[in-house]
């Protein structure tokens, strides 16, 4: 008899480890809340248009291939990723721009026009992120426990890896602009935290951003959980939608779900929901004081007519970035002047909106709801008036009156539709304490047959991260089962 596999969640890193385990022979079932695929990375149609509600870009495509090759399948028969150019353009309160595009010599003369010299110091960033990267990517596949920290081949890394400085300070090395700095840090806001508090490591996405490129999946960014769901799909695994699992407990021996339509079995659980949701709701445990990631605030649009100025992705940045970062971490109350992202994808991708039609996706970082009010609405028309004002600035119209169709999507939502514990849409937050060997742990060793995937568990978040996360569960399962 087959070893069943339950998971419960079929967001990306759910369905990457329904996939590897239906590949190597397992019963998998995957039980999902919501009517289809996705989790976060989930999509909103109205009116022709195609809104991607959740992640908006592909970094490290390598990780979703090796998914692919590792189930047998050819990558290019289920996506299209196409690299973007430019990849983002960054918009300065001052009025002035910087674009990355995607040959390297036509951002260094961005640079330089920012400050003379820069585009020497970007190479000599570049060389040392390529040895950061060289170093983490391995460990991507791991899982380790705190008790791992004692085997001295592991301590090299404390220096290799820059463990005690901080994004921003390794980045402050190699350039004396502020501006550049935020340039080449903004990232650690796509994993939820503060450049000036997150591990230097996480200049991998810097590495990614700039050596790898940025891409673009044909169809939409909800294009990668439909391919992973017929991935799962083609190789046995099945799907119980609208089945929002209640409770896990274990008794004799095996695993119980429980869910408003009953019970089921199972040899083991892969957990892909939130892990302090988890945790408390689904296991009925206590958990650490843990620091969540911050929330955001969501804007999406489909308008009638082309814009002009944007590109396919844009972030704009406040007056003062620190002060706009210390409102959302620490006195956690809204922004006075908030930095923001506005996704095109219409630029690239015309499919996803009526001919002629454009989409704008508007991501502003807030307060998480951990110990911060749930009453959103106060601050509401001042975000969207700032960010209104800053885009119709760069795209030489107003937006406003070009609207079609609206929809917003708030912290509180997060918990509504997805069980994001306090709303923090990138789950727990990748600080140094939160991070690696002190990261939760992909398996539980109080309960044997239990396991973990996602953002918040090992070895962290952004997909291509969760997609190495499954391969870590899948390879636990199926050694264990040897």
């Amino acid at each position: 008899m087959r070893k069943r596999v339950a998971i419960v969640g079929a967001g990306v890193g759910g369905l990457a480890t329904a996939a590897r385990l239906a590949h190597k022979g397992y019963e998998v079932t995957v039980y999902e809340k919501l009517a289809h695929s996705g989790g976060r990375n989930n999509i909103l149609e109205d009116s022709g248009f195609k809104f991607d509600m959740g992640p908006s870009f592909v970094l490290m495509p390598d990780f979703f291939e090796e998914l692919f090759r590792y189930c047998q399948k050819d990558i290019k028969d289920y996506l299209t990723f196409i690299a973007l150019d430019p990849g983002y353009k960054i918009f300065y309160p001052d009025g002035t721009s910087f674009t990355v595009f995607k040959d390297s010599q036509r951002t260094k003369q961005e640079m330089e026009r920012i400050e003379k010299g820069s585009s020497e110091a970007f190479e000599r960033l570049i060389k040392a992120i390529s040895e950061i990267y060289t170093q983490v990517r391995p460990l991507l596949y791991r899982c380790f426990s705190p008790v791992a920290l004692g085997n001295p081949k592991y301590w090299p890394l404390i220096g290799r890896l820059k463990i005690f400085e901080s994004y921003w300070d390794f980045t402050k090395r190699f350039f004396r602009s502020d501006k550049l700095c935020y340039a080449f840090t903004f990232e650690a806001m796509f994993v939820g935290v503060s450049p000036f508090e997150t591990p230097a490591f996480y200049s991998i996405i810097t590495y990614a951003d700039h050596v790898q490129k940025i891409y673009h999946p044909l169809g939409g960014m909800y294009q990668i959980p439909h391919a992973l769901e017929r991935l799962a799909t083609s190789a046995g695994a099945s799907f119980r939608y609208n089945c929002a699992i209640r409770r896990i407990r274990k008794h004799n021996g095996v695993f119980l779900l429980s869910c408003d339509q009953g019970s089921f079995e199972s040899d083991a659980v892969v957990v892909n929901a939130d892990y302090a949701y988890a945790q408390t709701d689904l296991l009925g445990r206590k958990i650490p004081r843990f620091k969540y990631s911050c929330s955001v605030y969501l804007i999406y649009l489909g308008l009638k007519k082309k814009l002009t100025g944007l590109a396919h992705h844009n972030l704009f940045f406040s007056e003062d970035l620190r002060k706009n970062l210390s409102q959302i971490f620490k006195t956690k109350i809204a922004p006075d002047d908030s930095s923001f992202y506005v996704h095109v994808p219409t630029v690239t991708d015309p499919s996803l909106s009526p001919p002629g039609k454009e989409i704008l996706y508007i991501l502003v970082p807030v307060p998480n709801l951990d110990g911060s009010s749930d009453n959103f609405a106060p601050f509401e028309k001042k975000i969207k008036d700032l960010v209104f004002e800053k885009i119709n600035r760069s795209a030489g119209t107003r937006v406003q009156d070009l609207i079609e169709t609206s929809h917003a999507f708030y912290p509180s939502d997060f918990i509504s539709y997805y069980n994001i514990k306090h709303g923090a849409t990138f789950g727990l937050a990748h600080n140094l304490m939160q991070s690696a060997f002190f990261r939760p742990m992909n398996y539980e060793s109080a309960m044997k047959g239990l396991y973990f995937v996602g953002a918040s568990t090992q070895p962290g978040g952004g997909l291509p991260v969760v997609i190495a996360g499954s391969r870590i569960v899948a390879d636990l399962i199926h050694n264990q089962s040897d």
